[in-house]
């Protein structure tokens, strides 16, 4: 049941209706074509209020809504003064937000057109497009291009750069006979080679102009940096890029005749439909055409045309794109900051939706749009560009729709740049995705001395690389090479190959290793760097080794028990409480664990139904805590929580109005500290896999009863929730010690026992100033000294050995007990010889012995003496 799924969705909408909900899409409107005397009133931002249910009496209207928050009782539309009198009849309330919403961009941009603002944009924008006449933000139309523009754009492209940039062609005309101008970017631009290909497109909406803005500063990304930025120039070498920046000449050029400073609000094309104007060219495809998100309704502002692919506009498109191998495109639209994918026409993801958000998720990391199908992000919306290319290409294919509400349709001038450039990764990303794309995934090292996991002086190491490649195309054969940045380790293998298929990870064919110093001190950190290139691309993983540091404890999960981790306090959430499964994707919760290939299993808040919306199953009305178990880090000294995590809270009405948190205890959870927030708003909290670490030591004591939780909290109305971890490691440095003293020498009878032996007890620090030498089994009640040198030596003295070679040192005469035990307390402030820590020295003590030669000796004792 659509309809009670969308009521309870709080979503965003752009520029288009919601025909599911508002306006039956086989149905006329009841007030027929809009009335001419209405044609030029002004169009208001209107915001109306009402009961949920009241407001669906505003499906009679068709309106051209714009935001629906049914939750919270309230739709934004825009509004001309005769539809506002309408809303009134139905009972509800209206409310003017902005009146005459053209006339307000007009004068924000005509505001913002010279002095500080234009000097903002400029100092803004960055190094691209300043070059271009007009230059990059100061087109004639309020800081935008006007059509003309465009077009020179792309000749002053092509002739500055013509290595690089195809003249121009037309893949088609206009209803009223414009050109739709196309150009290609290659290093070989007149030459169709068989490289992966990649399509963008702007302006299908004629209101939206800064989606061509983007796509023209992306291009001009590509130019600047060829040859100095490594991705545009890989780009450039190994891509094949397909611009048509203006879809809708003829709407366009009606909005610039309209308010020729900028500011327009036709949004369809100029098909004269008999009383009215226009068809939503973005609902005139024809794969999926003429269902529900689309009205046919020729008034209606997603009028869907008479029939599919009626437009010499949408012709020209489904031509050219039928005439090429797209692997990936974008068609840019604005506004509402989400970045979307196919399927449009229903409500369910794609059948290549782990691919699709692999790509989706990467390229929307940069600028925290919320990623996710048309349908579910959004709302329905059949004939789309992107269910085209998909459903009948196979492209994958996004629509980025740019800025914020407070951006609107036509963001200020001293906005178009800083747009642009969040969206520069964005474009980017679905480039290198149309072919191979290694990406770096981290470094493995493995112990191979005495395999205890912790590594060591002396001991030998192996480097494994992982890398992921998340595009279409399998990768071939990269060049690997490693190098350790330290005095304390030697490379001994250090370049391999490595190569994985399409949305697969892979892993050094050959293995790296390093040998750590013999010498090198405990704590020491080896930085490691292995570079991976490929096609000319090259990127960096980068490690350290940590001497002496142990993983105590590692969870990925993948075994199905628990493993001592539970669901604990707080935990009143209505919804979604804390599982560990195999998690079903929706554009708030992950549709694979962190580590994908082969694991499937995480820790994640409410397992939701394959193609529900992301409100469903969240976490609502409270939190939900997952607790681990008890860990004992006694004994060490120093300790890190280390997690991959996955959060968002950004979708819904109430975006970034909850947080994640992380705590610790140190008394087993009598007791908790907050070591870990995340949210309400900024980085980690739109969804994707990050890795964290927490230094435990900063917050709680390394006691023997060390525990962590995490807590998700939907604590306000409106907000969606949703939350992972996975790959849960506790690693430690253990507290150094010094060696224990070692016995050496055999032992030598005695007329008493079978030979005096020498040990000893308490610090090897010197600056402890707390160590006593002991013997037993000497003379019972009777007289002995220690003594001490560096040397090692076995030579017969007496009844037995001396086992100190070279010079040595007598401490005081001492008398043993009854049973032949006797001690000596050092004091090393007053030595015959003295001894600092970092020496090592030997101890021997000497006996009277009565038979034979009359003494006798102790084995020998090995002190290192060094400080912790």
């Amino acid at each position: 049941m659509l309809l009670p799924l969308l009521l309870l969705m709080a979503i965003q909408t752009p520029d288009a209706s919601v025909p599911a909900i508002f306006g039956d899409p086989g149905r006329p409107s009841p007030d027929g074509p809009l009335p001419e005397k209405h044609a030029h009133e002004a169009v208001h931002l209107v915001s109306i209020t009402g009961a949920p249910l009241e407001l669906l009496k505003l499906a009679r209207l068709d309106l051209d809504t714009l935001a629906l928050k049914l939750d919270e009782g309230e739709v934004k539309v825009l509004a001309r003064d005769h539809e506002i009198e309408a809303v009134r009849d139905l009972g509800l309330t209206a409310t003017v937000e902005i009146e005459d919403l053209s006339a307000f961009y007009a004068r924000r941009l005509t505001a913002d057109e010279s002095g500080a603002g234009a000097a903002r944009s400029r100092a803004a924008g960055g190094p691209y497009g300043q070059w271009l006449s007009p230059e990059f933000g100061q087109g004639s139309m309020g800081g935008y291009y006007t059509y003309a523009e465009i077009v020179s754009v792309l000749d002053q492209m092509a002739a500055a750069y013509p290595a690089l940039v195809a003249p121009k062609v037309s893949i088609g005309t206009s209803l009223e006979g414009r050109p739709l101008w196309m150009v290609k970017l290659s290093d070989n631009p007149t030459v169709d080679e068989s490289e992966p290909e990649m399509r963008l497109d702007a302006l299908h909406h004629s209101r939206e102009p800064q989606g061509m803005q983007a796509t023209l500063y992306f291009l001009s990304y590509l130019l600047e940096g060829y040859g100095t930025d490594p991705v545009a120039t890989y780009l450039l070498n190994e891509r094949e890029i397909y611009v048509v920046p203006c879809v809708n000449p003829d709407g366009y050029e009606y909005n610039r005749s309209q308010a020729p400073g900028g500011g327009g609000l036709w949004r369809k094309n100029r098909r004269d439909n008999g009383g009215s104007f226009g068809v939503d060219l973005n609902r005139n495809y024809s794969f999926q055409w003429g269902g529900a998100g689309s009205s046919g309704t020729a008034s209606s502002e997603t009028y869907r045309g008479p029939s599919p692919g009626s437009e010499p506009e949408t012709q020209a498109m489904m031509q050219f794109i039928s005439s090429r191998s797209f692997a990936t495109a974008l068609s840019v639209h604005t506004y509402s900051n989400v970045w979307l994918s196919s399927w449009g026409y229903v409500a369910q993801y794609p059948p290549d939706w782990p691919e699709m958000q692999e790509i989706g998720d990467l390229a929307s990391a940069d600028n925290g749009y919320t990623h996710g199908p048309v349908s579910i992000v959004l709302y329905l919306a059949d004939g789309g560009t992107v269910d085209y290319d998909y459903g009948v290409n196979g492209t994958y294919s996004w629509t980025p729709e740019i800025g914020s509400s407070a951006d609107g349709f036509w963001p200020a001038r001293n906005r178009i740049l800083p747009l642009a450039e969040e969206n520069l990764t964005g474009f980017a990303s679905t480039a290198l995705a149309a072919g191979t794309w290694l990406r770096p995934l981290g470094l493995v090292a493995i112990d191979e001395g005495d395999m205890d996991g912790t590594f060591e002086p002396g001991e030998d190491v192996v480097i494994d690389a992982f890398v992921r490649n998340s595009g279409r195309a399998d990768s071939g054969p990269a060049q690997v090479t490693m190098v350790v940045n330290s005095p304390f380790a030697t490379v001994t293998d250090g370049n391999s190959i490595v190569s994985a298929a399409s949305f697969s990870t892979g892993q050094n064919t050959a293995p790296l290793r390093l040998v750590i110093d013999p010498a090198a001190p405990m704590g020491a950190v080896l930085p490691i760097v292995v570079t991976v290139t490929e096609g000319g691309r090259s990127f960096e993983l980068s490690a350290e080794i940590a001497l002496g540091v142990r993983t105590l404890a590692a969870f990925d999960f993948e075994s199905g028990g628990a493993q001592g981790w539970a669901v604990g306090a707080p935990n009143d959430a209505t919804t979604g409480e804390w599982i560990m499964d195999d998690p079903n994707g929706t554009a708030a919760q992950p549709e694979n664990d962190h580590t994908p290939d082969p694991g499937s299993r995480c820790w994640f808040t409410g397992q939701a139904t394959v193609g529900a919306s992301s409100g469903v199953n969240d976490v609502d009305g409270g939190s939900t805590t997952l607790v681990s178990p008890t860990f004992d880090l006694s004994g060490t000294q120093s300790a890190s929580l280390r997690y991959a995590r996955w959060y968002s809270n950004s979708t819904g009405s109430a975006p970034g109005a909850d947080v994640f948190q992380v705590d610790l205890s140190d008394d087993g959870g009598a007791s908790w500290v907050a070591a870990d927030v995340v949210g309400p708003a900024g980085a980690g909290t739109s969804g994707g896999w990050i890795e964290a670490e927490v230094d435990i030591a900063q917050y709680v004591s390394l006691t023997s009863n060390v525990r962590a939780r995490f807590i998700a909290s939907d604590l306000g109305a409106g907000s969606i929730v949703e939350a992972a971890i996975d790959d849960v490691e506790i690693v430690v440095v253990d507290m150094p010690t010094c060696p224990q003293p070692v016995n050496y020498c055999p032992l030598t009878p005695n007329q008493w026992a079978t030979g005096a032996t020498i040990a000893a007890t308490g610090s090897t620090d010197v600056t402890q100033n707390a160590l006593t030498l002991t013997v037993s089994n000497a003379n019972p009640s009777g007289f002995g000294l220690f003594f001490y040198g560096q040397g090692r030596a076995m030579n017969p003295v007496g009844n037995g050995n001396i086992c100190i070679a070279g010079a040595f040192a007598r401490l005081p005469a001492v008398m043993t007990d009854g049973t032949g035990f006797g001690s000596y307390t050092l004091d090393f402030t007053s030595l015959p010889v003295p001894i600092l820590n970092g020496e090592t020295w030997n101890f021997q003590y000497w006996l009277r012995d009565v038979g034979g030669a009359g003494f006798n000796f102790s084995n020998g004792l090995e002190i290192e003496f060094c400080q912790p």
